[in-house]
């Protein structure tokens, strides 16, 4: 570790503890959707006039819409209609997807690069989680997709912050967002007040041993889709056996194996192409 980047590792351990690293806010858009969705009064039309204020966003639910999420048979054209098909619940998480696509694509600066690299991750990850859901009883499949994605949202700040220092190694800044993602996320998520459950799927990031109880839940499936992404990436050094994370035990519960995982995710491996295309347009 270099001199610099020592320093960096300290003040910026320093900032998260403190509540002093610099946190983007939530855009407008996203915000006045959030408290639309919560009237014991919304409509899909009245959900579909907030989100047509933004012609990116409305876009992006007409696509989220005829997407294989949803897989339609006739093409959705009118945005009430995609709100219907998506459902009240799903249309903030939705948009979340919109959200961090903006905010990770559209950041500029010296580590652009790492940046889309974990901008892509949350993608994959997240089509990944998708697929998994579709053969699990009562799972909601939205929920826990955005959940993934979120898990990578602590390096949105940490770039930001981490601009300052170009004269860092690449692989300096890839070590220092992994290091502190989990806090930086957690930081940022209750910031924008989205709720104790992707709260905690923030700090379970990574937490191979995660074991909230016995039956399997959002974090499991992430995290099973988390060894899935890495056994793609052939770097299965970075994790456990599926025998020593409790995560398929869980799954094993619902009689359902690990090897009857890594069948699911190989016989839709265009599925998930289509899902990641969806995500990062």
């Amino acid at each position: 570790m270099t001199e610099l980047k020592k320093q960096i590792s300290t003040s910026l351990k320093k900032d998260l503890e403190a509540g002093e690293l610099i946190l983007p806010s939530l855009p407008e858009v996203a915000m006045t959707i959030q408290d639309e969705v919560k009237k014991a009064s919304s409509t899909a039309i009245s959900v579909a006039r907030v989100i047509m204020l933004d012609p990116g966003l409305t876009a992006h639910f007409l696509k989220v819409a005829n997407s294989p999420l949803y897989r339609t048979q006739n093409p959705v054209n009118a945005l009430p209609d995609a709100i219907g098909m998506i459902g009240i619940d799903s249309v903030l998480n939705m948009a979340l997807t919109y959200t961090m696509r903006t905010m990770f694509v559209n950041t500029e600066g010296a580590w652009k690069k790492v940046l889309i690299h974990q901008w892509n991750e949350a993608t994959e990850l997240a089509a990944i989680v998708a697929v998994l859901a579709d053969y699990i009883p009562n799972f909601d499949s939205d929920h826990a997709m955005v959940a993934a994605m979120l898990q990578n949202i602590g390096a949105l700040p940490l770039i930001n912050h981490l601009q300052h220092f170009p004269q860092l190694e690449e692989h300096d800044v890839e070590t220092l967002v992994e290091e502190n993602s989990s806090k930086a996320g957690l930081a940022l998520i209750r910031l924008w007040g989205l709720g104790q459950t992707f709260e905690d799927v923030i700090q379970a990031r990574h937490n191979w041993t995660y074991e909230a109880s016995q039956d399997l839940d959002t974090i499991d499936l992430i995290t099973i889709a988390r060894y899935h992404y890495l056994k793609d990436k052939k770097r299965l050094e970075e994790c456990p056996p599926p025998s020593e994370i409790p995560a398929f035990r869980h799954l094993e519960k619902l009689e359902l194996t690990a090897e009857m995982s890594m069948q699911w995710i190989d016989s839709a491996r265009e599925k998930i192409r289509s899902i990641k295309r969806m995500l990062c347009m």
